[in-house]
């Protein structure tokens, strides 16, 4: 696999990412038995985590469409974006 190709495969598991921690966010913003207060904060995080994959989403398209990427910064957004679905699925848990 070139880097290119690892490149596109990072950014596509990076949006798949963050879109199970907007989902998981999402859903626990959904749940009655949380306070309002709770339930707001969870809709902000669901909100944040959809945005970047959003994020991930244009980045993936400008390599896509252009040619220019940069594997670093791929491989970063990913780790961060499999980070904040741990993340999230774990406090889900809790709450």
């Amino acid at each position: 696999m070139t880097a290119y190709q690892i490149t596109l495969l990072l950014l596509v598991t990076g949006i798949l990412a963050q879109a199970v921690a907007g989902g998981v966010a999402f859903e626990c913003a959904l749940l009655r038995r949380l306070p309002s207060g709770s339930r707001g904060l969870w809709f902000v995080l669901g909100c944040g985590s959809l945005l970047l994959g959003l994020h991930h989403g244009y980045t993936l398209e400008l390599a896509m469409k252009t040619g220019l990427f940069d594997l670093r910064q791929a491989l970063l957004a990913t780790l961060a974006g499999i980070c904040c679905a741990v993340a999230l699925v774990g406090l889900s848990r809790r709450a």
